[in-house]
């Protein structure tokens, strides 16, 4: 056995004995090292360092610097970055944090692209919370089209650390549509159960708030369906779910009741208060297309009063609502103001909940029992077409 060699079996028997609680750890690693079980070592340290509970004082950089680094080049390059990203979390200093981990990027030609995009999404966050904001924009908007070339060879890691560093730098500046997607798409790459509790309740917490409030969101079936929101269930904030689930629905009775009985709760959530008016004309707009999406696509000639009815809007006000549906995207067609008729030639695809799924499949069945009878009436007529 070489010295080198000697001295980090020797690092690792010496840990054993400062911290025998984490003793059997610490000589698994010697003995995967003398070994030259690379893999299973990589494992063994990642497993490691992601519980911080093993971290005493400044362990883990002290098991970097003096054991890590000396064949750091024979472990998965990945696993590795996340080792360090690990580590560097575990730092009080956040500027020693972000030494670590830029040192390490330094060394990208080794680690490759996707390790390297990982370490730079974790110095971005961490600059974030030193309040260095400068170049984090056009950071993270070289390192999306990074991601799409890695796109169907990255592991998940990478996305949700990209995905996640995106999310808090838009919950810091806005806007609260960019928040929003980057929020969505940091939940898909991320199990919610790797989360601590109070991390997905302030993350379903932000979602719901960034999902009413965000000017071009309309689509709250892939929000409502997320099991993030599902985390604000038997918590105190349970009625922003219930929320989402009325704007979904674009019920204003049910929102409604939900304002008036959590008068209190809202009230304590700033942007809430402060985008009042705009939330309750994005109530109506969902009501609007929520009851365009019921009636089937060939009877969609509405009747103004029949909207005024459903949104509870004076008449003279449905038109206004309309046209902001059409300028938005929302919808498509055509006014008749003189009947005051709405024709409807399309409406903006969306996420569909499990209630609106069985309104369609009630109108594929309906429609299945027409063509029937049709085919039924023409063979009836013309038998020795179908003879």
């Amino acid at each position: 056995m070489s010295t080198l060699n000697e001295k980090l079996v020797a690092f690792c028997h010496e840990q054993a004995s400062l911290y025998p609680p984490l003793k059997n750890d610490y000589l698994t690693m010697a003995d995967l090292f003398t070994k030259k079980l690379w893999h299973q070592l990589t494992q063994k340290i990642y497993e490691f360092v992601l519980s911080e509970g093993n971290s005493v004082n400044d362990s883990f950089v002290v098991l970097y610097n003096n054991f890590i680094v000396n064949f750091e080049s024979r472990l998965n390059q990945l696993k590795l970055a996340q080792i360090i990203c690990q580590i560097a979390n575990t730092q009080k200093d956040l500027a020693e944090s972000a030494h670590l981990v830029q040192s390490s990027i330094e060394k990208s030609a080794r680690f490759g692209p996707e390790p390297s995009l990982l370490l730079r999404s974790e110095l971005g966050l961490i600059n974030l919370k030193r309040g260095l904001f400068g170049d984090l924009k056009d950071q993270i908007k070289a390192d999306k089209y990074a991601l799409e070339e890695l796109e169907n060879i990255a592991d998940t890691a990478v996305f949700s650390s990209y995905y996640l560093l995106a999310t808090e730098y838009y919950k810091c500046f806005g806007p609260a549509e960019k928040f929003y997607s980057n929020a969505l798409s940091y939940l898909a790459y991320t199990p919610l159960e790797t989360l601590n509790k109070d991390r997905q309740l302030q993350l379903a917490t932000d979602i719901s708030i960034s999902a009413i409030t965000a000017e071009g969101v309309f689509n709250f079936g892939e929000v409502v369906n997320t099991s993030a929101v599902k985390a604000l269930e038997s918590t105190g904030k349970s009625w922003l779910g219930q929320l989402l689930h009325s704007f979904n629905k674009g019920d204003i009775d049910a929102f409604n009741v939900i304002t008036k009985v959590h008068q209190e709760e809202m009230s304590e959530q700033p942007i809430l208060v402060a985008r009042a008016d705009f939330i309750k004309e994005k109530l109506l707009l969902m009501s609007l297309i929520n009851m365009i999406f019921e009636i089937p696509s060939d009877k969609r000639d509405v009747h103004f009063k029949d909207i005024a009815r459903n949104t509870r809007l004076p008449i003279e006000q449905v038109e206004y609502l309309i046209m902001k549906a059409m300028s938005l995207g929302l919808m498509r067609g055509s006014m008749d103001e003189v009947n005051q008729v709405l024709h409807v030639s399309w409406v903006k695809p969306r996420v569909l909940d499990q209630n609106q799924i069985s309104h369609i499949e009630a109108r594929v069945s309906g429609w299945k029992n027409s063509v029937m009878e049709a085919h039924n009436y023409m063979e009836n007529l013309t038998p020795e077409l179908f003879g």
